[in-house]
């Protein structure tokens, strides 16, 4: 099988968030199947949000074997390079290769799925984010492509819009089951961006002063937004921001416990698993898949917009060592299963992708047709929509 990986937003280790990390994670791992080989692409243009090369001091930590500089091209395990005009390039670059496989994901998955589905190959659609658009999602669930999603959340999200059932192939997370976190360390949230709770992580941090506070970035941060967070920590001693790293461990290492005070719907929530490895209990949103990825390592927050109920989830895990002692084993154990072993979700992904993708039956069909429909008339679609959240 021959596999090219191909998104307009540069793929791993350019960028470095968490779905496109879970993509090299199941990359490396398919590269190394007897009979399979990889490849990913991106643009070289990009610019919706911050992205840049590695540095060398880097490559080890990020797996980058070797670099050809000329060409913008790593080998990490399989190769990765970024294209000039992507979409042209990448039409004749998938015409020239011939792949089996073409997958894409996040924003401009669509322009390229339907490149593969234009030159008659089979494409698969990586389902990560819980805001997409649904009109778009319809016409990638049309085109006859593999759809995955990263949570049986976002599997349930994905039929109810589209009629077509998604796979769920978890994103890998990297488990650091040789890292503890420290029982006397902080309080760490990772990646502080509005929609990722900061507001809520602000108040609580100033609600707990005797509490020391870890804000890692994730996300890159523009100039204007960190002198803005900057003044906003200003008057939180308690609170420690640090800048992205390539290795989280030496994150994990200081951190006692995880929060996610999420605002959005995760579409699963990688973190709380790296986290849970290294023995660290999570409290994160009761939204979206957070509740997947926490499972029973940690606690999950109902009410995700009133900080009180964070201030007294917090303080109990904190507060209570016995208590914190078996959040802390039970988060290791549940990053510990073989749901989540990276191996067992590459084979996953393999074996889908071996497969025709599924298209429902006219049954189905009809049924979804007859569902959106009555989405319409006021007293069935109040009732649909309330049970489809």
């Amino acid at each position: 099988m021959r596999l090219l990986y191909a998104s307009e937003r540069p793929p791993y280790p350019f960028f470095l968030g968490g779905a496109a990390r879970a993509a090299h994670m199941l990359l490396v791992r398919m590269a190394a199947m007897p009979g399979v080989t990889c490849a990913a692409v991106g643009s070289r243009e990009y610019a919706v949000s911050s992205w840049r090369f590695p540095d060398a001091d880097d490559h080890a930590t990020l797996g980058i074997r070797s670099v050809d500089p000329a060409h913008d091209a790593l080998d990490c395990g399989y190769p990765v390079c970024l294209l000039p005009d992507f979409y042209r390039t990448l039409a004749v670059e998938i015409d020239r290769t011939r792949p089996d496989l073409v997958w894409s994901q996040l924003e401009g998955a669509l322009p390229v799925l339907q490149t593969a589905h234009r030159l008659g190959v089979t494409s698969l659609c990586y389902v990560h984010d819980a805001e997409f658009d649904p009109t778009e999602m319809r016409v990638i669930a049309a085109l006859d492509c593999h759809l995955i999603a990263s949570s049986g959340f976002l599997a349930e999200k994905v039929y109810r819009t589209t009629g077509r059932r998604a796979g769920v192939v978890y994103p890998p997370a990297e488990l650091y089951f040789d890292t503890p976190g420290d029982p006397e360390g902080r309080v760490t949230m990772i990646n502080p961006h509005p929609v990722k709770g900061l507001d809520t992580f602000i108040e609580i941090a100033r609600r707990l002063p005797a509490v020391n506070f870890l804000l890692q970035e994730s996300w890159k941060l523009d100039d204007a937004a960190l002198d803005t967070l900057h003044q906003r920590l200003a008057e939180l001693p308690n609170v420690r921001f640090a800048h992205r790293v390539s290795d989280m461990r030496s994150v994990y290492r200081q951190t006692r416990l995880l929060i996610a005070p999420s605002r959005w719907e995760e579409g699963f929530g990688m973190v709380a698993l790296e986290a849970q490895s290294c023995g660290i209990p999570v409290i994160a949103s009761r939204r979206g898949g957070l509740p997947e990825a926490v499972g029973d390592g940690g606690l999950l927050i109902g009410d995700y917009l009133n900080v009180d109920a964070w201030v007294q989830a917090i303080n109990s895990v904190l507060n209570d060592a016995e208590h914190y002692r078996a959040f802390a084993e039970r988060a290791r154990r549940h990053a510990a299963s073989d749901t989540f072993a990276p191996d067992a979700l590459a084979r996953r992904l393999y074996t889908i992708a071996q497969s025709p993708p599924k298209r429902p039956g006219w049954l189905a069909q009809g049924a979804f047709a007859a569902r959106r429909h009555a989405r319409d008339w006021p007293l069935f679609g109040r009732l649909i929509r309330r049970l489809d959240g």
